[in-house]
């Protein structure tokens, strides 16, 4: 699979994934910005998910930008069509990385009843999938990059139907520092 569709797809997994509560976002900025000058925003693009393989789709997509709309709105910006009449433009990203963590053991805590029956035992892989859903924005009179934000989440395996509660969730988190101060 190739890098950007295994990216699609597993971060597709992350937003049917249950357990969003435990999503944390990271946060940056860019201190030459003043945010207390934005007012209203618009897409970075008329596809503002940077680089979606046919995977995403475009339900995928507007989902994101409703959900990102609808927070940017009750945090009192105003939605325009035109990026060039924005003040910042919103894009959004998505990720995946493959992680493998180690558990290793004392052999004196190793028994026949786990792992091959040997005794001994130096530890086991657990192999993961960390998924990132990023935005970024950018200030429109600069075309500089303002604010970042990133909701890693490590995937299990426990679906749901609808994706919407989920997004709402990584981008809550996310949107949590925007804007900084």
């Amino acid at each position: 699979m190739k890098t950007s569709t295994r990216a699609v797809a597993v971060i597709v997994a992350m937003l049917l994934t249950g357990g969003c509560a435990s999503i944390t976002a990271n946060h940056d900025f860019n201190p030459k910005v003043d945010f207390d000058d934005y007012r209203t925003f618009s897409w970075v693009s008329a596809h503002p998910l940077i680089d979606p393989s046919t995977t995403a789709g475009d339900s995928l997509e507007g989902r994101i930008q409703q959900v990102a709309r609808d927070l940017l709105t009750a945090k009192g910006y105003r939605f325009v069509e035109s990026a060039d009449q924005a003040d910042f433009v919103v894009g959004f990203g998505i990720g995946a990385t493959d992680s493998q963590r180690m558990d290793a053991y004392a052999a004196g805590y190793a028994g026949p009843w786990h792992w091959d029956g040997s005794g001994a035992h130096d530890g086991t892989a657990c192999q993961y999938v960390e998924a990132r859903l990023v935005v970024d924005i950018f200030d429109v009179r600069s075309h500089q990059p303002a604010w970042h934000g990133c909701a890693p989440k490590t995937l299990r395996t426990h679906k749901k139907k609808d994706p919407t509660p989920a997004i709402r969730a990584a981008l809550t988190q996310i949107f949590v520092n925007f804007p900084p101060g």
